[in-house]
Order: C-alpha cells, then structure tokens, then sequence
C-alpha cells in the first residue's frame, strides 16, 4: 500500500487536472435548485475537489473541501466500487455491482478521514477494480450531486530531489532560478522545518521519515554520525523496491568515508555503498592517506573525491564542486531518459556550507563557503547588511544563559561577509539548478518529473546573539525551504502546512507507489502539494516537534561505552525539545547536572505577535495552563514513536 499512518492531504485548483485527470463536470447539478451542500460556491469554484492518481498499484482518490469538512457522509465509487463513509455512526461499507477481479485479495480500502481536516482520502487495491487501466470515479458529500473525473492509468513519475546545506528559508531570494523553475511551476511551503537544524540528524531523519530520537543519529561527531546511520530500511531501499532506477550524488552523513562502516568499530568507509543505491558517487569526508592522489574532501570546494558505486573514486580536483555536480546529475537525468522504468535521482549540495580554500577577502574569524571566482562580489551591493544586524533584546533577564550576550560591531561587519558570501555560493546552486532542470526538459523528462527542493537546516546571521551557526530552535535556524513540482501538483500555490525533516521519505514514497515496511514518524504531504492545505487559513493541526544533541553528560556516558556508531538502550532526551505551533515556540532545556535551577529552562515565544523571539511569555504570570498543556504534548512528542509522532495538537492549540 501507498500510504502508512495517517496521511494530511492537500492543494488544488484547475491547474492540478494536469497529469492524467479529465473533470467530466466538477459538480454535476440535476433540474432541482442548486441549493444542496455540493453546490458551486457564489463565486462559482467547487465546493470539493478530487485527485485521482492510476499510477501505482494503488488506486488513489483525495478529497479537499474548499471550507469546511464534510459532516455526514461521502460516497466514492470506482468504477464498480463503491464505498460509504458514515460520520455520523463511524462507520464505511464497500460494495461491488461486478466479481472483484482477484477474488483472492482483500478489497477493503484504506481510508484517511480525520473529522478535523479539509482532506480525506480513499487507496483501493488495483487488483480490486474491474478495468482500471481507465477509471470513473464520482464523489459525492452529505447527499449532493457528485464530482466527476476520470483518470487513465500512467507511469509513475521520476523523482529528482535537491539538497542544498546550511540553507536559510530568506535564502530564496538569492535564487531566481529555483523560484521560476520550482516554486512558480509548484508549490512552495512556507513552513518548512528542520527536525533536529542540524546536518547528519536532519539528513538521518529525510532518508528514514524518523526523529532523531528514534534513529539516533543525534550529531555529526562521533559517538554518531555516519557510523550510528541503520541505512537497511531508507527511502531509496523503497523506492529501489518499487522498480525505481536509483543513484546518489554529493555529501551525504557527516563522517562518511573517515568513519567505521555501520556497525563497525574501526575501519573506513570509502568504499561503502549504502543499501538501496543502484548508482553511488558520494563525496567522502576524508579517509585517504593526504598523499593519495585521489584524497579530498566534501568542504574542499576545489577538491572533491566521490566513492564511485564502490569501485574507486572521481577526483573532481581543480572543479568547483556545485559546477561539476550539475554537470554530473544532467548526465544521469540523460542517460536515466534511455531507460524504461522510473528514476529516483538525489542530489546534494555542499554549498552554503562553510568550507576551504580560504580566499582572500573572508572575514577573519569567521568560516565561509569556497565560491567561484566569477561570482565574487556580486552581492556586496545587494546586502547591505547582515540579517541579523537588526537584532537586539535588551532585557535578557527572561533568556536562557546560552541565548544571553551582544554582537560586536566588529563581528557583525563579518556576518554581514559571510551572508554575501553565502548568497554567492548559493547563487553557483541556483544556476546548477536551471542546468538540471533544462536536461529535464531536453530529454522529455521534465513532464513526467516530480523536483524537490530543500535544505537540511537552516543558520544564524546574528539573530539570537549567534554570528553563525544553527542546532537550536528558534526561527533562522528550524526553518528551511521545501519547493516541489511535478505531476498533478498545480503551478505557484504556497502551503502554510508544516512540512519537517521526517516528511520527505513517506511523500516520496507515496509519490512513488513504494511500500513503506517498519515505522515512520513522518506522514506524506504529496495530497497537501496537489490539493492545498489540510487546515484552514494559517492553522495547523499537526505536533511539529524540534530536537537537539542531547547534554554533555549523557553524551560522555554514552561514548565512553561506544565511542563510534553508538545506540542507546534507552530513549535519549535532547538537550533542548521543543514544540511549534502556527503560533507558539515551546521549548525546555534540559541542562548538565550542576547548572544552577535558578537559570531559564522554559521558554514560550509568540512567534506571531512576537517573530524575533524576543518576549519570553513562560517568565510571566497568567500562562500556567497553556505552559501544562503545551509541556504535556512535548513530554509525548520527545518519546513518540510511529503513528504515535502523527498525534494532532488540542484544538484550542491551533
């Protein structure tokens, strides 16, 4: 089956009917005044839209409503199938006007139908449908006149997914061409989130659909990083499963190449390809003696060394390395276009990340990213400041100690290099992308390509007192872009829905057709993409949860048992969990033993009427219910596992 869990289903519009959808009649009215539930509103869009995707070995059928979910009853019928959802008892039935076609397979569907959400959704076995190579489905709400479609059944789509690092959500502005050839070809997500803002946890939890606190991979320093990754079930094991054609290419987990292969103790991993992978040309960190000629590293912008498919390396030596990566993937989206069955491509970027040579107009003490010499200085005239340079609380009582403290001028001045530079080696991405996208379009791929966009975490420019860095939660750093298009998905439409870290792996999957065996925290969004949100205007239902490295005692504790490649037995807390809202920041430290209990360990942020964070609303008198409540859903979220991680927020926390 496609979907595992409960599924939040979205986005829609005429532009969406692309893709193997023809709308008979979106309502279909009889000779009776057009007064019933179903009807067109007075500005003549639907009421409900449905999606039908004949793709995959599941029939799938979503529902939007355009305000309100549906109250009592609907009724799907595929082609001779037909289902009943009942509210009103809780109940479905299902029943055919002809002989299922395997009368051996079990045909009740799967359905999602949560009474809160504008979207349900209904996946039927294709084995149960008479004549699915072309279906007719009608929808119908509480009694109304039904909606129409019909979809002839097409191939699953390509997936190429773009991983850039260190990428700010404001970051988009320095790239027109992921914004013209993604976001206004697609969706774009305004609400994307790191899971854990930082590098190998958030890119642990993209490859799993897992917290961190489940797959454990809590930092890129031993005793985690690459080595603690269990990589035996991920998402291109699935999707290499369910016939894709899959190849990886760039940085991949923090350590890789230096580190023990998983589940070893000592060793390297130069050669290592991870499980899944048809084609492999990860950068190593390291892990070749220095006077190998083939040694180099994925922060040597200039001086690059990809494992290729485990059967020695490329020197990318004296190529800028997002240059040679363009020109890398455009070959694999062409020889990919040459083969029958579809391709799962995964880029990833090391740009923004800081990384050598050393150039000569870097700031003094801070690090940044290597960039080409065409595009240097290109920015100084357009940033004309840091974007932390506005940032100022005065009244720092209410902070945590590690939030307390000002930014010299001095070090601003070099913030405000390290944004430029930052833009510069993203503006190198930018142009890599448009590289890809045109071999996409060239070959004939591009119609049939679902592109995702997106970083694993976001990064200080001054906000929060930090010249540069991430891990904590608050906005520049737990906030990251999510852009897709492809399929079925309806062209410049933005989704306030949060799409975290743990999501990519299910919506990729469910795009894919791709059985997903085991437990994932994560819930597709492939529904949200097409149809629109599950929740009306900026509100969401969902608990979004953030995490950090857990404290220094715990984590000596752990290393001195395992010092690679370590899992605990029991549940690790991070150092700083916290809870987002569309409106609140919650978060509790939990510090070192020995810290004083007088110092900040709660905060709560009206990141609404708040979004600099500045006010701590948890220092102050009156919000004892609301810090009890929200400390409860985080006690739950911190140990969720499975379906338990897809809990909805209380109502009144939406």
């Amino acid at each position: 089956m496609r979907i595992r869990g409960r599924v939040a289903l979205v986005a829609a519009g005429a532009a969406l009917l692309a893709g193997g959808l023809t709308v008979v009649n979106q309502v279909r009215h009889d000779a009776a005044p057009q007064a019933a539930a179903s009807d067109p509103a007075a500005d003549g869009s639907p009421t409900h839209t449905v999606y039908v995707d004949n793709s995959g070995s599941v029939v799938s059928v979503s529902v939007r409503d355009a305000t309100e979910p549906w109250q009592r009853s609907m009724t799907v019928t595929v082609n001779d199938h037909t289902t009943t959802l009942d509210r009103s008892n809780r109940t479905s039935r299902t029943s055919r006007t002809s002989a299922a076609p395997n009368a051996d397979e079990p045909c009740e569907p799967r359905i999602t139908a949560e009474p809160t959400s504008l979207l349900t959704r209904l996946d039927l076995p294709r084995s149960c449908i008479t004549g699915s190579h072309h279906v007719r489905v009608f929808v119908s709400e509480d009694g109304g006149p039904p909606v129409k479609v019909e979809a002839d059944r097409l191939q699953r789509p390509n997936v190429l997914m773009i991983m850039v690092d260190d990428m700010r959500a404001d970051d988009l502005r320095w790239m027109p061409n992921v914004r013209r050839l993604i976001g206004d070809r697609g969706v774009t997500f305004t609400n994307g989130f790191a899971s854990l803002p930082l590098c190998c946890p958030a890119r642990a939890s993209v490859l799993t659909g897992q917290y961190p606190h489940n797959h454990q991979v809590w930092s890129q320093v031993p005793p985690w990083g690459f080595t603690a990754f269990d990589d035996s079930s991920t998402l291109p094991v699935w999707l290499k499963g369910a016939g894709y054609r899959t190849s990886y290419m760039g940085k991949y987990l923090n350590e890789y190449g230096t580190g023990p292969e998983p589940g070893r103790t000592a060793g390297t991993s130069t050669q290592y390809v991870p499980p899944g992978w048809d084609t492999w040309q990860a950068s190593i960190d390291g892990g070749l003696d220095p006077s190998d000629p083939n040694d180099g590293g994925t922060y040597r912008y200039f001086d690059t060394t990809l494992n290729d498919n485990g059967r020695g390396y490329i020197s990318l030596e004296g190529q800028y390395q997002t240059d040679a990566y363009a020109r890398l993937t455009s070959d694999v989206i062409q020889e990919a276009a040459g083969e029958s069955e579809p391709f799962f491509h995964y880029v990833s970027f090391s740009a923004p990340h800081v990384g050598g040579p050393r150039e000569p107009d870097d700031p003094t003490n801070l690090a940044t990213p290597a960039r080409p010499q065409r595009l240097w200085g290109s920015f100084d005239q357009r940033i004309r400041q840091a974007p932390g340079a506005h940032w100022r609380d005065r009244d720092q009582s209410d902070k945590p100690n590690r939030m307390k403290g000002h930014i010299s001028r001095d070090t601003m001045a070099q913030v405000l290099e390290l944004a430029r530079q930052r833009a510069e080696a993203l503006r190198s991405v930018d142009h890599a992308v448009k590289r890809m996208m045109g071999r996409l379009r060239r070959t004939g791929e591009l119609g049939n390509t679902a592109v995702v966009f997106t970083s694993d975490n976001g990064f200080f420019l001054g906000e929060q007192n930090i010249p540069s860095g991430k891990v904590l939660p608050y906005e520049p750093s737990l906030r990251v872009p999510v852009l897709m298009r492809g399929p079925g998905i309806p062209r410049g439409e933005v989704r306030s829905d949060p799409f975290l870290s743990i999501d990519f792996a299910e919506t990729l999957a469910d795009l894919a057709d791709a059985r997903v065996p085991g437990s994932t925290d994560g819930r597709s969004l492939i529904d949200v993409a097409r149809l629109g949100d599950e929740s009306r205007g900026d509100a969401w239902s969902r608990v979004v949860l953030t995490e950090t490295p857990p404290n220094k005692l715990d984590t000596r504790r752990l290393k001195r048992r395992q010092p690679v490649g370590a899992h605990s037995k029991k549940m690790l807390q991070g150092r700083v969990t916290g809870i987002r809202t569309g409106r609140y920041l919650y978060t509790e430290w939990n510090y070192d033993p020995g810290v004083s209990r007088k110092v900040v360990d709660t905060e709560l942020y009206d990141v609404v009427a708040d979004p600099e964070q500045y006010e701590n609303l948890a220092t102050q008198p009156g919000r004892e219910e609301l810090i009890a409540q929200l400390h409860e859903v985080l006690a739950d979220a911190r140990t969720c596992r499975g379906d338990g991680c897809r809990a909805l927020l209380p109502e009144n926390l939406r």
